[in-house]
């Protein structure tokens, strides 16, 4: 699947070198466990909207450690979305009060002790996805800001070939099972939480101004992701139906592993964005155009000519371009697509709703009920 993004990549990997996926937890069960509301509640807002989805939990397996308990949930949804439909696993820290949202996996041996758990994943994980993805990546266990309890929280240091980003992991306290995933604080709303992150980031970069908005839709794409390039006609009319009430945002989020220029485009978004982001919407459209024919050597002679060619100081924008501040700023923006568990583009947030694949027939009359402020 092209739009499969290096998250969900990293996730298959690791389930196929841990084990089978909510190993344990998503084997058929002849009674349904009680529907818990507060997880059913939490669940609607924080996986991905779309219409008349239907929420049921299929497992809730309480465990305990030495450290305390955790519990493994899986939570079937049904709706008229294939790749929407299925089971998710979400996991319960009840000591940290924590809930993180990704792919579960069984790791393959026991460590009896903390330091050794460190040690072994140190030593396992890294040749793991290299096997798997040709990936290289390292484990960094002192994580802080992270509360701890049934699960240790560490990160996934990922290089992308033009620095590093990060991946927020987890393994729990017995040292069984392993979660690639987005954590959350149990006591927030995920839409608020997700939109509060957002709003306050420094990475995405705002090209279309909304100067009275009571919309704010965040797009998590890449340059050379077709499904990025046959959705966005659907973003831009909507900009231009509501134009004033909506303003849009934009995080490149080049998908390294199977898209070889994506990475160099994202930079040079950047670097146009720190002079005007106004014109990032006619450089996106540009290299959308240009999708099929376009390599890793053009990607900077292109941007230099719409740099020319649309009056933006084209010194600046050579001393940014494929240099420190513009790496360091692609790889944040990624790092902040792992934070929010974005595993797909294009990837939308609307007023922190999380939104994949829209429709005609749906996202205008959300959008309507948003500028409303109703609820989807």
């Amino acid at each position: 699947m092209r739009r499969m993004t290096v998250s969900l990549k990293v996730s298959v990997a690791i389930m196929a070198v841990c084990g089978s996926a909510l190993a344990g937890v998503t084997a058929p069960q002849p009674k349904l466990p009680a529907q818990d509301p507060l997880v059913l509640h939490f669940v609607q807002r924080a996986a991905p909207w779309y219409p008349d989805s239907t929420f049921t939990i299929v497992n809730d397996k309480r465990v305990i450690t030495a450290s305390g308990s955790y519990r493994l949930i899986a939570v079937k949804r049904t709706c008229a979305n294939r790749y929407l439909t299925g089971v998710r696993g979400w996991v319960i820290d009840e000591v940290s009060k924590t809930m993180w949202a990704g792919v579960v996996g069984t790791l393959p041996a026991v460590p009896q002790a903390s330091s050794d758990l460190e040690g072994f994943l140190k030593s396992f994980l890294p040749g793991a996805l290299q096997r798997s993805l040709r990936m290289t990546a390292t484990v960094v266990w002192k994580t802080g800001g992270r509360p701890s309890g049934a699960l240790i929280p560490f990160l996934l240091k990922i290089d992308s070939g033009y620095g590093t980003y990060f991946k927020p992991a987890a393994v729990t306290a017995d040292g069984r099972r392993i979660i690639l995933g987005s954590p959350y604080p149990l006591g927030t709303d995920p839409v608020a939480y997700r939109k509060k992150l957002l709003d306050k980031s420094p990475l995405v970069m705002w090209d279309h101004p909304g100067h009275h908005a009571k919309v704010e839709i965040v797009e998590f794409s890449d340059f050379e992701c077709p499904a990025c390039k046959a959705r966005w006609p659907l973003i831009a009319d909507t900009l231009k139906k509501f134009d004033g009430t909506i303003r849009h945002g934009m995080v490149t989020f080049p998908l390294t592993l199977i898209h070889p220029w994506a990475f160099r485009a994202a930079s040079a978004a950047w670097c146009v964005a720190r002079q005007n982001p106004a014109e990032l919407i006619p450089l996106k459209e540009q290299f959308y155009s240009m999708q099929r024919e376009m390599d890793v050597s053009q990607v900077g002679p292109v941007a230099k000519d719409f740099v020319a060619g649309h009056g933006l100081n084209e010194k600046a924008f050579t001393s940014c371009f494929l240099e420190k501040p513009s790496l360091d700023a692609v790889n944040g923006q990624i790092g902040l697509a792992q934070d929010l568990g974005v595993l797909a583009t294009p990837t939308y947030f609307i007023n922190g709703w999380q939104i994949q694949m829209p429709a005609k027939d749906w996202f205008l009359p959300l959008i309507q009920r948003l500028i409303a402020g109703q609820e989807p």
